[in-house]
């Protein structure tokens, strides 16, 4: 059963309840299971146990509320802080509201103190990385980021790397997490590593998330030995980030007399396969071995002493495509799901709000809009309304405060000096934040 630590952030007024060494931000948008727009439960994998919940205006929800009655079931969490045991979300929300009483969770003490610009402002610099340090020490492993790169900005690049490399396993889903840890491989001169790094974090970017300065750090490479061949595919350039993404235990591995872990696709992976450990001599099944599962891949490691047996890559589409056309009957599966995510991507670009919709007219001098959310025919929706008038819906985007952006910036051009702001609703916060803690202050609402 999970055992949660428990972290308040006043500030937002949210409660992040997680298995102990996980964070909420850069996770899967699909690993999310929302209860309502201010709940959510974070599973390790799509359909997988839940390893804990997040939740939106915590000081405000009625956790009475019959819409939130699936918080008073399974599944159930271990809370020691809140001296709770095989409770459910709702009891250790209950019981996190008398602990906290309004005030953040120690860690976030820390964590405050590390970000706080106004401190240098007034002569009065912290040791950052004794901050981050300490809110480490406090269960917060966010602060796992901040420490990296405050390291890698004094030039203390190994540390600094391991910490990076770290965030990115348990926060796979960030473009900025990626860069940085490109940035603290190019300072140890292992470009490579740099390379894919800055790569995965473009492919976060083309998927909605942040831009960074990947694109221009990974010029600033140049085009030395290691760059891969001329002629390499996406494919074999994905597969490439998976082999480097792999190395948990980073110069070390390279030092390693046992065998690496074996390198599979997908489609090459079975759970029946007989594996044996060498380095504790464990035997058994795949199936019966632990496994870890990240962003592009999942890893096989022996249940006994932890050495990683086998790494198994999460296929592309053109994978899939292919092993289906060579007679998979996983592929061949599979092949619906993939056609229903592309059908849907191209209906988000084919009803996204452009600089050449068409807007209704609108009366009065001072224009405010809502950015508001809502679930309908099968779908989830963003919804703009100005007052009691509809002006545009689309599907909503996870994580979508860089399209949020892009629409005030589209309504602005349209309106005018007439365009006064536009605010995000309650009930779409949680889809439009998603676990990107840095979302509410990018909002651009005038």
């Amino acid at each position: 059963m999970p055992r949660l630590f428990l972290n308040h952030i006043a500030e937002l007024d949210w409660l992040i309840a997680l298995e102990f060494g996980r964070v909420d931000d850069g996770q899967p948008p699909e690993n999310w299971v929302g209860v309502s727009p201010q709940f959510g439960y974070l599973h390790e994998q799509p359909g997988g146990r839940a390893v804990g919940f997040k939740i939106l205006e915590f000081s405000q929800i009625d956790l009475e509320d019959e819409q939130l009655a699936a918080i008073w079931q399974p599944p159930l969490f271990d809370a020691p802080a809140a001296a709770l045991t095989g409770a459910c979300a709702g009891e250790i929300a209950a019981a996190a509201r008398v602990m906290f009483a309004g005030e953040s969770s120690p860690n976030r003490l820390y964590f405050n103190a590390a970000t706080n610009p106004s401190l240098e402002a007034a002569g009065d610099s912290p040791d950052r990385a004794q901050q981050w340090r300490w809110c480490l020490q406090a269960g917060d492993c966010m602060a796992h980021f901040g420490l990296g790169c405050e390291l890698h900005d004094r030039g203390e690049y190994r540390e600094a790397y391991r910490h990076l490399r770290y965030y990115t396993e348990i926060a796979p889903h960030s473009s900025w997490n990626w860069c940085w840890l490109g940035k603290a491989a190019a300072a140890l001169g292992e470009h490579e590593e740099a390379r894919a790094a800055f790569k995965r974090a473009i492919d976060l970017t083309a998927a909605g998330q942040a831009e960074t300065d990947a694109p221009a750090l990974l010029a600033t490479l140049g085009s030395g030995g290691n760059q891969p061949a001329e002629g390499w595919t996406r494919d074999d350039e994905s597969a490439r980030r998976v082999a480097q993404r792999t190395q948990k235990y980073s110069t070390a591995a390279k030092y390693s007399t046992e065998p690496p872990a074996l390198l599979l696709g997908a489609y090459e992976y079975r759970e029946n396969e007989r594996l044996a450990c060498p380095h504790c001599g464990w035997s058994g099944q795949a199936g019966e071995a632990d496994r870890g599962f990240y962003e592009e891949l999942f890893d096989v490691s022996c249940p006994r002493c932890e050495k990683m047996l086998l790494v198994v890559s999460y296929p592309t589409i053109e994978e899939t495509r292919r092993a289906a056309a060579a007679g998979n009957d996983a592929a061949k599966r599979e092949l619906p799901n993939i056609e229903r995510m592309e059908a849907r991507w191209a209906r988000a670009a084919e009803l996204a709000l452009t600089p050449r919709s068409e807007l209704p007219e609108l009366d009065g001098g001072e224009l405010e809009f809502v950015w508001d959310f809502e679930e309908a025919d099968g779908e989830d929706w963003t919804v703009i309304r100005c007052g009691e008038r509809l002006v545009w819906r689309e599907l909503a985007y996870w994580e979508g405060w860089e399209r949020f952006n892009e629409v005030k910036n589209i309504l602005k051009g349209h309106y005018g000096v007439r365009f006064a702001s536009i605010e995000p609703s309650s009930a779409s916060t949680m889809y439009l934040y998603g676990d990107d803690l840095s979302a509410p202050s990018r909002l651009e609402t005038s």
